[in-house]
């Protein structure tokens, strides 16, 4: 990993924001450019909720992404390029059973089992129907041995593998795998990562329950459509496709 491409900060509330804000005023940054922190404060994600992190137990940074090719309208492809590096990155660390666990939770937590393990947030620029650029957050749980009452459903790395991680080991894994995937996708070629996202879904085979604005219902995924949206059809055949808010997993 080129280490000209990473900016350590100590503590910020968002890298997301940071970077964003970076770009705004005019800063020249180049492709996969990383804002790494040491302490994320208020680290957004999915439907508003938080990322807090503690200093050598999780990994909370944002990389910045540019696309010539990428349209609005398959701007989720980025999520899937993103997810697939995370996954990519933690089965390093792996055995072959501990990997079979690994799954992409709609729209693009990282989940071992039942369990988050990473989560990501993209915030995009358009200009007119071009994505000018991304910024790519993450958060990732390495050396965590514990989690606040309000994660119950957390887990990390070193739970799962028994032994710890150099944080920024991990990093310049993530930025190998990213960097493997990234040629063809600057080149517009959106359909391997979202094979790859498809078949490592969460909950993918088979009919789960869900919730909606109407109430509560059984369904199994379809498809993730180019925009994002989670196609669920449901026992009787009913289609519909769902944007982020509009629908939530429940529990079984």
């Amino acid at each position: 990993m080129d280490t000209s491409l990473l900016e350590f900060i100590d503590q910020v509330d968002s890298t997301n924001t940071y970077l964003t804000g970076q770009i705004a005023s005019g800063r020249d940054l180049p492709q996969l450019h990383t804002v790494v922190c040491r302490q994320q404060t208020a680290g957004r994600g999915m439907r508003g909720n938080t990322w807090t992190s503690r200093p050598g137990d999780s990994l909370t940074f944002s990389i910045l992404l540019r696309s010539d090719m990428l349209q609005g309208k398959q701007q989720f492809a980025v999520s899937e390029l993103a997810a697939w590096a995370v996954m990519r990155t933690f089965a390093y660390y792996m055995n072959e059973d501990q990997k079979q666990q690994l799954r992409v939770k709609w729209p693009n937590d990282i989940f071992y089992g039942d369990r988050k393990l990473a989560g990501i947030l993209i915030e995009h620029s358009l200009t007119g129907t071009r994505v000018d650029y991304s910024v790519i957050g993450i958060g990732m749980n390495i050396n965590d041995e514990a989690f606040p009452p309000e994660l119950p459903s957390a887990i990390s790395l070193r739970m799962i593998t028994g032994r710890s991680l150099e944080p920024m080991e991990v990093l310049i894994r993530l930025h190998s795998e990213l960097s493997q995937l990234l040629p063809d996708f600057l080149l517009g070629r959106y359909q391997d990562v979202h094979r790859h996202y498809m078949k490592y879904l969460y909950r993918r085979d088979g009919f789960f329950l869900f919730t909606d604005i109407q109430g509560q219902f059984r369904a199994q995924i379809k498809d993730v459509t180019p925009e994002g949206r989670l196609v669920l059809q449901r026992e009787d055949g009913w289609e519909r496709a769902y944007a982020f808010k509009e629908v939530r997993f429940d529990a079984e």
